[in-house]
């Protein structure tokens, strides 16, 4: 279903009311706030100013969300009747369950008036870094991606404030949401939906500490697995052969952790509608019935690997696993765990939309993958799970043709050659860690020391280094690109990295068995004296 939106600008209030600074422009143009705050050339400041008894409450219940009426103030320009709520899910549960307070948030200008937005933004993300100790993951995993020419969220960094009290460093991320897709495609855009499987997408507070991950996968700390578990079994490969396949019957191994997927994996069942929850229950647009079919036509199409141009954008897909099989994000569709990423559809035609790489570079593992070599030289070609192999259609049958591999492989040259070879990334990754340093250092709810910055910041740059050494490698020919093919002997050394500097899931200074943000506070106060 098409719309047309208005994009409207905050207003001055007359008689000495604050609304968004006339110096930021007076146009409704939805690019405005692309060079206002997500200017990333300096950190942005956001005050969130909210009465004491909403932040207690935020405080003591963040696993509701609830959205509360504050006023924001962005940069000197202040936006009254904002809705300010946490967000997150395996994330916001992770901080709920520590002693940490850092929680990610969402500000929503126009919830509480009509239209309202920050010269053109309707929603703003505040992502808390957690498990990140480089404080770059997503802000370079979304580089990456516009490296390689894929529709990607604005970011910046901004230091915020609670009430004029500074909380912490954060990325500043643009909301897959209205602005967005104005912005990139246009007002009269198509359908946004945001695949996630059952299980993961209903879960509530401490439900996630008695998941059971895919067999072969490492328990994400933090995860306990139930007590008398019968743990199920993945089907093994002489299993999968003997089960009839056939319309109307998932294959195996369309799973998530913590259930069987129903449209995540973007596999063709039926043309019912409610086969696929995992996909309209998460629209984002409000998609009619008729958009509904339109998208599992698609999918049907898909499933048959012929005419692909008929349902898939073939080359912004291609762009997408490009940058997505670089960063390594095991957290997503190629993994295990059916979320983390968009799907955009327009007149019948399906591209996919990055989101959520804090568990990037290497952050979300498999067991005997844990070594940095290993990682570093993941096979371009075979970027699947071994049991979601043919059970991952958007990458299975796109790839099936001869002529879109092989543009892979030149989109993939184009990459190394003009962002890793060139120097290019290691200037980005210099200036901003630079730029953010004393952020990190003075930051009060930091998840990591910023002599742990330091070295997540060197260990990134090395990571990524090799893992284009290693994909330079694949593309000439020197090291096979499918992991059948790869002999131990031509991989390049990774050996002296250790990926864990980085940060990982569960991983940060709110740890059980570390001290929080407030006792470090004490304990450095205490060394000072």
């Amino acid at each position: 279903m098409k719309r047309m939106i208005s994009t409207l600008l905050c207003l001055t209030l007359l008689l000495g009311s604050t609304g968004c600074s006339n110096a930021q422009g007076a146009e409704s143009d939805s690019k405005e706030y692309a060079n206002a705050l997500f200017n990333d050339s300096y950190v942005h400041t956001i005050d969130i100013q909210i009465d004491e008894d909403s932040w207690a409450d935020l405080l003591e219940n963040p696993m509701e969300k609830t959205k509360y009426k504050s006023t924001v103030v962005i940069d000197g320009n202040t936006v009254e009747n904002v809705s300010f709520a946490t967000k997150g899910n395996s994330s916001l549960s992770q901080v709920a369950d520590s002693e940490s307070d850092r929680y990610s948030f969402k500000i929503n200008f126009g919830k509480f008036t009509e239209g309202q937005t920050y010269v053109g933004l309707d929603k703003l993300n505040l992502q808390n870094i957690c498990s990140d100790a480089t404080y770059m993951k997503d802000y370079l995993a979304y580089e990456i991606m516009k490296e390689s020419g894929v529709a990607s969220p604005l970011t910046s960094y901004v230091s915020l404030s609670i009430n004029g009290e500074v909380y912490g460093l954060y990325l500043a991320l643009e909301d897959i949401s209205d602005s967005f897709l104005e912005r990139t495609y246009g007002a009269d855009y198509g359908e946004l939906y945001k695949p996630e499987t059952e299980m993961l997408g209903n879960m509530g507070q401490h439900d996630k500490k008695n998941m059971e991950p895919p067999q072969g996968m490492e328990m994400p700390e933090g995860m306990e697995r139930p007590e008398n578990d019968t743990q199920r079994q993945i089907p093994t490969n002489e299993e999968k052969t003997d089960m009839p396949k056939g319309e109307g019957q998932r294959p195996q191994g369309g799973m998530g952790m913590g259930g069987t997927a129903k449209g995540a994996d973007l596999v063709y069942t039926d043309d019912e509608i409610s086969s696929y929850s995992d996909i309209f229950d998460n629209a984002e647009t409000d998609a009619t019935d008729e958009d509904k079919t339109r998208l599992i036509q698609a999918l049907k199409q898909l499933s048959t690997g012929e005419d692909l141009e008929k349902c898939v954008d073939v080359d912004a897909v291609i762009r997408y696993f490009v940058a997505h099989n670089f960063v390594l994000n095991g957290d997503s569709y190629t993994g295990s765990m059916l979320h983390n990423y968009w799907l955009y559809e327009d007149d019948g035609i399906l591209s996919m939309l990055p989101w959520d790489y804090n568990l990037a570079f290497g952050g979300f593992h498999m067991k005997g993958d844990n070594d940095a070599t290993s990682i570093v030289n993941t096979a371009i070609d075979t970027p699947l799970d071994e049991q979601n192999v043919g059970n991952r259609p958007m990458w299975d049958k796109v790839m099936a043709k001869e002529e879109n591999l092989q543009l892979y492989h030149e989109y993939f040259n184009t990459l190394i050659t003009d962002y890793f070879e060139s120097g290019k990334f290691e200037s980005t990754v210099s200036r901003v860690s630079a730029m953010i340093r004393p952020y990190v250092e003075s930051d009060p709810t930091a998840w990591y020391t910023v002599e742990e910055f330091d070295t997540a910041v060197d260990t990134i740059t090395q990571f990524c280094l090799l893992r284009a050494q290693s994909i330079r490698s694949q593309l000439d020919g020197t090291l096979a690109s499918t992991t059948a093919e790869q002999k131990t002997a031509n991989l390049i050394d990774a050996s002296t990295i250790d990926i864990s500097t980085m940060g990982s899931q569960g991983k940060g200074r709110g740890d059980e068995g570390k001290r929080n943000p407030q006792e470090e506070k004490a304990v450095t106060a205490e060394k000072e004296k």
